[in-house]
């Protein structure tokens, strides 16, 4: 007796649904059960979180983040929720180089999310802060030009700071009680970093110049762009640092 040939369309419709069958198995279920696990995740996650356990939430978040990313997408608030619980967990176990991975993978989501710019600055200026602090350039320059066109940075505009290096306050003025204010003159290259630095005018005299100086030429501000919205260098800025005592 011969055997009856199989028909392709079954064969082709069995193996899609046995596809199926899989992807919901390794999402760990489908519909109701998947967004059931992810809220269970995010509970751990906070839980985790809240007793310092960054490695236990730093394990969580990551396999929530797979688990919403494949079954929700990228755009999904409980994906960019897991993804900024990897960049929070990795800042506290004080892992600098992942933390800067997760935090560009985070905000990259957020934008592509359609984020406005004033959600995205905290977590911009986080990187920044992070990168300076890690000889990061390259990050730290790429996000504070983001800021500038976040805020349509042009001229007429006053730079905003995206980056201040500690202020230190001279010990003997500190003993003291001498307060004092320092405007210092500067201008910015096209990654916004400080270039040109020096005093115009300070209260009182040669007093607080050298601490003021030493911290504000590393700092780091929104650049200048030109009308194509590219940054370029430019000067002629001014900016007061006041040294106040703790009231």
């Amino acid at each position: 007796m011969s055997a009856t040939a199989p028909n392709p369309l079954h064969s082709s419709l069995f193996t899609r649904i046995a596809v199926a069958v899989i992807l919901c198995v390794g999402l760990a279920g489908c519909g109701d059960q998947g967004k059931g696990e992810v809220k269970s995740l995010k509970d751990q996650v906070q839980t985790a979180y809240g007793k310092k356990d960054f490695r236990k939430g730093l394990e969580l978040s990551e396999k929530g983040f797979a688990l919403a990313r494949a079954a929700m997408g990228d755009k999904a608030n409980d994906t960019l929720y897991f993804a900024q619980a990897i960049s929070e967990n990795n800042l506290g176990l004080h892992n600098a180089r992942a933390a800067i991975a997760a935090l560009k993978q985070e905000i990259a989501l957020r934008a592509a999310a359609n984020q406005n710019e004033k959600k995205l600055q905290p977590r911009r200026t986080l990187l920044i802060k992070l990168a300076e602090e890690n000889n990061d350039r390259i990050t730290a320059a790429d996000q504070a030009v983001a800021v500038a066109r976040g805020i349509q940075m042009a001229p007429g505009k006053d730079p905003q700071p995206v980056y201040r290096s500690e202020t230190v306050y001279p010990p003997e003025q500190y003993r003291q009680k001498v307060e004092g204010d320092v405007q210092v003159s500067y201008g910015l290259d096209a990654s916004g970093k400080v270039v040109g630095a020096r005093v115009l005018k300070a209260t009182p005299p040669n007093v607080f110049d050298d601490a003021a100086l030493d911290s504000f030429r590393e700092w780091r501000f929104t650049p200048m762009l030109d009308s194509k919205g590219e940054p370029v260098a430019a000067s002629g800025f001014t900016f007061t640092i006041a040294f106040r005592l703790s009231r």
